[in-house]
């Protein structure tokens, strides 16, 4: 089981969107997925059609055991035919505001206890963060096997890269694995010259871009957030939705790497 969790420290980066669609389209391949929230507004909660909880808050807090979250986990493959996978999500709500005091160390140590009881349950679990610094994102870097930060174009698109990179060397915690840039127009020189920006700041084993992939702007994205569905599943025709699928390609190969 690896663990890949996406960050930015700028809201509107799309990454809750990305969490849940290379969620979705693993397990679409028949992966055995599980998707945690650790972001209060729990967004990802929501956009994979499912009510807020306190599952998280319950486990990172220590109020409940492992095993108690393990309970909790939620199906959120709707209709989808997944060929064998499966998608769960570990619910969140705003009870996780609590916890932004408590020491990253504690809250880390709490959801690796709880990821070793599910180690033989699922192939990979995606993780999404709050667009803030905060003690549950350094939690997560701290626990984590992949670091993805996705990169939406537009004015001061950068700036929450940085932070997570800052952020990673500040703590000793996992290093950032792979840029992505979302919402990009094509037609646009701007935001082809940041594709190519963004997948240059971050390299892999083979000295290249560990990412080469970007998510094109469509309006299938909002309209899957709309109907609370992953856009795998929503569109699965959809631009976003192919873009997702090279990405995961990327991110498999990633996996398999760190595996070696």
């Amino acid at each position: 089981m690896r663990i890949v969790t996406f960050s930015n420290l700028k809201g509107g980066s799309a990454k809750t969107t990305s969490t849940l669609a290379v969620a979705a389209e693993l397990a679409r391949r028949g992966r055995a997925v599980l998707a945690i929230d650790l972001d209060p507004q729990a967004t990802l909660t929501t956009s994979a059609g499912l009510d807020p909880g306190p599952a998280a808050a319950s486990l990172l807090s220590g109020e409940g055991a492992p095993e108690d979250a393990v309970d909790r986990l939620v199906d959120a493959s709707g209709d989808a035919e997944l060929g064998g996978g499966t998608l769960h999500v570990l619910p969140a709500d705003r009870r996780l505001l609590r916890l932004e005091r408590t020491a990253p160390v504690q809250l880390s140590r709490r959801l690796l206890a709880f990821l070793d009881l599910v180690e033989g349950d699922y192939d990979v679990v995606v993780v999404d963060t709050p667009p803030q610094a905060s003690a549950l994102v350094t939690a997560a870097l701290a626990s984590t096997d992949l670091v993805l930060v996705p990169v939406a174009s537009g004015r001061g698109a950068l700036d929450g890269f940085g932070d997570v990179v800052e952020l990673t060397e500040r703590f000793g915690t996992a290093p950032v694995t792979g840029a992505f840039v979302t919402r990009v127009n094509t037609s646009s020189l701007h935001d082809r010259e940041l594709v190519e920006y963004v997948a240059s700041q971050v390299s892999g084993p083979d000295g290249g871009p560990a990412l080469r992939s970007f998510v094109r702007e469509t309006v299938r994205v909002r309209e899957a957030e709309m109907a609370r569905v992953p856009v795998p599943f929503y569109a699965p025709g959809s631009t976003a939705a192919q873009d997702y699928a090279t990405l995961v390609d990327e991110v498999e190969v990633l996996l398999e790497r760190h595996d070696s």
